[in-house]
């Protein structure tokens, strides 16, 4: 790579790094003990939700960070727009650009579907390093889409799961996960009671879509002893009054979960017991007995993403993978 140059990484070249789950997991909690040390910086991510008449009611997120080793900041642009399923297009895209922290020069743009899967499915890793039981063996799944695919890959890599429960208001897609898991060599099936994908699984993960017609109907109680819960969806799904009844309940951050709780869109809007950084560093000691029931709820982290975007932008210098455009 050459000065006036820019490094475009399609999907197709991200998935031909494929990165393994434990590498993602391994850059995203080194990133969380970088963020201890206050060797990271971040602001909350925005959004701005347009006008259905002006643009379609599409919501927009901007999530930027930056490292110090290696030496690299980035933004996540997202758009989100539920109404994507009946157009055959994800109803989550994005796009990640890098640059050199020492110069402020962008030195990469790259698809930001992949890099959202599996930074989030690595961060519930992380956190469930410090939060889940490590002999958990029963995961269960509320929706069905690209998260639980990648959260199946990510957790597997780590426990020792051999069965998967699959729920989903659409029994379709949920048909198709257990199809999946089975393939992958899990005793899986489709359920058609959320609380059967909750109430016997050691690891549940929910990633229900947001959306205005969204009614709470999971309830906390439904969690076993033992048992831990990976609230991809900042738990939106979660009947909010009873989640304080967890005994351990840890978010990504706990500046930028403040800066959410006022708009609604999480849960639990706080105080949390411990973040990423807090776990990883040891700050706070996570799970500490067998029957504690515990629950990781986030809205996904700026910094996970540009630890991500940077081990990939490395891989693809020294594979020769991408293309370079001129600045």
């Amino acid at each position: 790579m050459t000065a006036g140059q820019l490094l475009y990484l399609s999907r197709a070249d991200i998935e031909a790094i494929d990165l393994p789950p434990r590498e993602v997991a391994a850059a995203i909690a080194a990133m969380c003990a970088a963020k201890a040390r206050g060797a990271t910086a971040m602001v909350p991510k925005s959004h701005f939700k347009a006008p259905p008449g002006l643009v379609g009611g599409s919501t927009f997120f901007s999530m930027p960070a930056a490292l110090a080793d290696p030496p690299v900041a980035a933004v996540k642009w997202v758009g989100l727009n539920t109404a994507n399923h009946a157009r055959g297009l994800p109803h989550i895209s994005g796009l990640v650009v890098l640059s050199d922290a020492v110069t402020g020069v962008p030195t990469a743009i790259m698809d930001g579907e992949w890099i959202t899967g599996a930074r989030t499915a690595g961060m519930t890793a992380v956190a469930a390093e410090h939060l889940a039981r490590a002999d958990s063996a029963t995961i269960g799944f509320i929706a069905c889409g690209v998260q639980a695919h990648s959260h199946l890959t990510a957790l597997a890599a780590r426990f020792p799961l051999r069965r998967v429960l699959a729920y989903g208001h659409r029994p379709g897609p949920a048909d198709a996960f257990a199809t999946h898991a089975r393939a992958l060599g899990f005793a899986a099936e489709a359920v058609a009671d959320p609380a059967a994908a909750v109430q016997d699984c050691d690891i549940v993960v929910t990633s229900v879509p947001e959306s205005a017609q969204l009614m709470p109907y999971l309830d906390p109680a439904w969690i076993k002893p033992g048992a831990f819960v990976g609230a991809v969806d900042l738990g939106r799904c979660w009947i909010r009054h009873n989640l304080r009844q967890l005994d351990l309940l840890a978010t990504d951050d706990h500046g930028q979960s403040q800066a959410i709780a006022p708009s609604g869109r999480l849960a639990w809007p706080g105080p949390y017991d411990a973040d990423l950084a807090d776990l990883v560093g040891g700050a706070k000691p996570g799970r500490t007995d067998d029957r504690q029931r515990t629950m990781f709820v986030f809205s996904g982290l700026a910094l996970a993403d540009v630890a991500v975007a940077a081990r990939l932008h490395r891989e693809a210098l020294n594979r020769k993978l991408g293309t370079f455009l001129p600045l």
